[in-house]
């Protein structure tokens, strides 16, 4: 029996699937790239909204985590390299200072912002940039009440995660054992795994939110006993603060 000509394309587009098929499904896998996101720059003068860096930076970790098309670097992998490149006295990074924190963490882009805060008002701004060329691939900003910081928060996170996700591309995925992304179950410890992303709290403002950063900083000095108390007095207030209870509930084992 002899096959139609129609037939004979179709056919031989077929087997050639057959036989590359394994070869070519895995150049079309996303490459994950890494992301780092850096501590915003703070252009005030309260002290105790300058700690809103480590955590806004910690909230939008945890928050960008579920985002699978990227890897996400710890935060506690930042405030290593911070700590090794001498940066952790100031309140703003500059592009050279980003670059190199990018390029020591192995990091495809970087998260790079700032804040501010004026009567009652906070401001925040964010930009994706290109490591390797300095290029800036996306920027964003809102503003708002600071009373309302949770929502500004989780606005950023959002439209972070729609950019990022557009930066994976197809071609073969990298080896593991690359640099390791997600949340941690407690500040400062680089061994446990990644943890569910917790539930956003009904409201935060700007100080509390705050507040946690200064935990962070705490045991990022080796100061768990001034964290737990932090913790402890920020969680009786916002129970439903869900990230803070969880490293609260770290600290106490």
């Amino acid at each position: 029996m002899h096959l139609s000509r129609q037939l004979i394309p179709g056919l031989v587009v077929v087997v050639l699937l057959a036989l590359l098929g394994p070869a070519a499904l895995a150049q079309k896998k996303l490459v994950k790239p890494t992301i780092a996101i850096l501590y915003f720059d703070y252009d005030g003068s309260s002290e105790e909204m300058g700690f809103l860096r480590k955590g806004l930076t910690q909230m939008l970790v945890s928050d960008l985590s579920e985002v699978t098309e990227v890897d996400i670097v710890e935060r506690v992998r930042l405030q290593d390299a911070v700590e090794e490149l001498e940066l952790n006295r100031t309140n703003k990074i500059d592009q050279s200072s980003a670059s190199r924190i990018g390029k020591l963490l192995g990091a495809r882009y970087l998260v790079m912002g700032g804040y501010f805060d004026i009567a009652g008002t906070l401001r925040m701004d964010a930009r994706v940039v290109e490591v390797e060329t300095g290029k800036v691939v996306a920027s964003l900003g809102k503003h708002g009440k600071a009373a309302d910081f949770i929502d500004l928060e989780q606005y950023l996170a959002g439209e972070l995660g729609r950019v990022l996700r557009l930066q994976a591309t197809p071609g073969k995925q990298p080896q593991a054992g690359g640099t390791g992304s997600g949340t941690t179950d407690k500040p400062g410890d680089k061994t446990r795994p990644r943890r569910r992303k917790p539930r956003r709290p009904s409201s935060l403002d700007a100080r509390q939110a705050a507040a946690y950063g200064r935990a962070l900083d705490a045991v990022d000095r080796g100061d768990q006993a001034a964290a737990k108390t932090i913790l402890e007095e920020l969680v009786a207030k916002k129970p439903d603060f869900q990230i803070a209870a969880l490293d609260l509930a770290s600290l106490r084992k």
